[in-house]
């Protein structure tokens, strides 16, 4: 009579082989999972310690401003006397225009009014992108230059003025700034010649 195979051994052989399957499978994943992640650089510099000071995050953000300013090519809005856009000027380019940026007021206690404060064509910096044919000036630096110093302007081109270097930025992204000609340094005297000197 034929003995019966021995079940337990099989069973002990398959369990083995099942164990030593998942312990493979478990190693194969582990070093997909190690190989995924990235290896730190050598040379990478190690974060700071310390947060740095305000000082120094004032500074570099000074910086980086001063970098971005210098890039941008100026675009000059030439302002008369009288309240005026008379002239664009960027790089060699002169664009003569004659824009009145005030009016007579319709209220009795106010002489004149601005312009672009009623009508958004009449802006600054709206003037300035349809004469040079953009719909913004993000690429510029807006420089206003009235004839006159801020004190001397009109009441209603001085606020006006101001207006219209806040809107430029959120109505033509560009950057503008209204430049007092009072703080312009005057041009350098040429040096006086030395006295001559008889032997």
């Amino acid at each position: 009579m034929r003995r019966p195979p021995d079940l337990t051994s099989l069973f002990d052989v398959l369990f083995i082989v099942v164990f030593a399957a998942l312990i493979r499978a478990a190693a194969v994943e582990n070093a997909a999972a190690h190989a995924a992640e990235p290896t730190p650089a050598r040379n990478a510099p190690a974060a700071p310690a310390v947060p740095p000071a305000v000082a120094q995050l004032r500074q570099r953000a000074l910086a980086d401003l001063d970098a971005e300013l210098a890039a941008r090519p100026p675009l000059v809005v030439r302002i008369t006397r009288d309240g005026t856009l008379d002239a664009l000027e960027v790089g060699d380019r002169r664009i003569a225009i004659a824009v009145p940026l005030l009016e007579p007021s319709a209220n009795p206690d106010v002489v004149v009014a601005y312009r672009g404060d009623q009508l958004a064509d009449l802006r600054i910096c709206r003037i300035a992108a349809r004469q040079l044919g953009n719909a913004e000036l993000s690429r510029y630096l807006v420089i206003m230059a009235p004839a006159l110093p801020l004190e001397d302007l009109p009441h209603a081109l001085y606020v006006g003025l101001h207006r219209d270097v806040d809107r430029c930025l959120s109505e033509q992204r560009g950057l503008a700034v209204l430049v007092d000609p009072l703080t312009l340094a005057a041009p350098a005297a040429a040096p006086a010649s030395p006295p001559r000197v008889v032997p």
